[in-house]
């Protein structure tokens, strides 16, 4: 009898052991499956909406029911090492696609400085990304720091290896990203970043 008593007892062990594994995968997978349907959701589903703030400077405001992913293409950093808009994750990063030649680009560069002044300490960042071909990468990083005080970093992308992905429509382009790299909302032309409307929309992503 005090042999058989050990067996079944490790018997049991083991199939409550296996239970846990089958329950552990279990959860996993529900995890898996409920963060696709997440991500998959519409952007005012998710409650990234931004729609309330397509007035006044930003009137031209776009919310994306599917917007496109965050590119993960690499381009060049204000270092001239490459970058990506993955490096930004944690912060709530506004992605401008600009070119010295676009004339709506020079007007709204030094708005988009003194967005980045009244923001600076926060998780906020606007990512200039400059279009110009790969011999004006001087010129353009010069009329960057002229327009903009220095307030922001040159980034260049000479083959547009973003614009594509991103599914920009011409310059300028903004797109504002949250956190995680999910798009909040889109802009393309010109817009006064120095606007109270600008303000508010930035502080709600900050607040997401």
């Amino acid at each position: 009898m005090n042999d058989i008593l050990p067996e079944t007892h490790k018997t049991e062990t083991a199939k409550a052991a296996r239970s846990w594994k089958i329950v552990a995968l279990g959860a996993i997978l529900l995890m898996g499956i409920l963060y696709g349907v997440f991500q998959a959701l519409p952007n005012h589903v998710r409650g990234a909406d931004m729609s309330k703030f397509k007035i006044g400077a930003l009137a031209k405001l776009e919310i994306l029911p599917v917007p496109p992913p965050q590119p993960q293409n690499v381009f060049v950093g204000p270092n001239g090492g490459a970058a990506r808009l993955s490096d930004f994750k944690g912060k709530v990063i506004l992605v401008n696609l600009w070119a010295t030649w676009c004339a709506p680009c020079i007007t709204e560069m030094p708005m988009l400085a003194d967005l980045q002044g009244d923001f600076a300490g926060t998780d906020f960042q606007v990512i200039a990304v400059s279009v110009d071909r790969a011999d004006a990468a001087a010129a353009a990083k010069a009329r960057l720091a002229d327009l903009s005080g220095g307030k922001l970093g040159f980034f260049h992308d000479p083959k547009m290896s973003i614009v594509f992905p991103m599914k920009a429509r011409g310059f300028p382009t903004s797109v504002l990203y949250n956190r995680d790299g999910a798009e909040l909302a889109r802009l393309a032309g010109e817009a006064d970043w120095s606007s109270p409307d600008a303000h508010a929309l930035i502080e709600a992503a900050l607040r997401k």
